[in-house]
């Protein structure tokens, strides 16, 4: 793997920049109508930010894969939004590569909350499984493992081959 250090200086930079979250502007610009120009759909990231450390740590590894693939591949989008209707999360769901539910705990708040909604999850993360946290509930312990993060861009990958 090539070291940042020894990069080209444009390529510094590119790598530098911070990455667009483009994906829900976008969505609700076509939501009102607007005109937009058409880019291919990312790989949707939903997670439940529960009231513990695991929860916590969803979006710190949704965050993570994110950056790394970039948001033309994965994109954060808004749980509850999802129960509340709102129709640009809405249609980004719908319209999106594919649906990855990221969930702290067995108890599968995200994933759940989405098949309520009538989405099919097509891939489901448990962080005291998938990624080894272990549950507490001292939130200052917020912080996903080092691994937490590929195995969410693994999932995204996984959709990505299948699409």
């Amino acid at each position: 793997m090539t070291d940042e250090k020894t990069l080209p200086q444009t390529e510094q930079r590119e790598a530098e920049k911070p990455q667009e979250n483009w994906y829900l502007p976008y969505m609700d610009k076509k939501t009102k109508g607007e005109t937009v120009e058409e880019r291919e759909k990312p790989v949707a990231l939903f997670y439940c930010a529960g009231a513990s450390n695991v929860g916590q740590s969803t979006l710190t590894a949704a965050k993570r894969a994110a950056h790394k693939l970039g948001y033309n591949r994965a994109a954060l989008l808004c749980l509850a939004s999802i129960s509340a209707g709102l129709p640009n999360v809405t249609r980004g769901a719908r319209e999106a590569r594919g649906i990855v539910a990221i969930d702290g705990c067995p108890m599968s708040c995200a994933k759940r909350t989405l098949e309520k909604a009538g989405f099919a999850v097509d891939e489901h993360i448990i962080m005291t499984k998938d990624a080894d946290v272990k549950k507490n509930f001292r939130l200052d312990e917020a912080g996903a493992g080092p691994d937490a993060g590929d195995v969410v861009a693994e999932r995204v990958i996984r959709i990505e081959e299948r699409t």
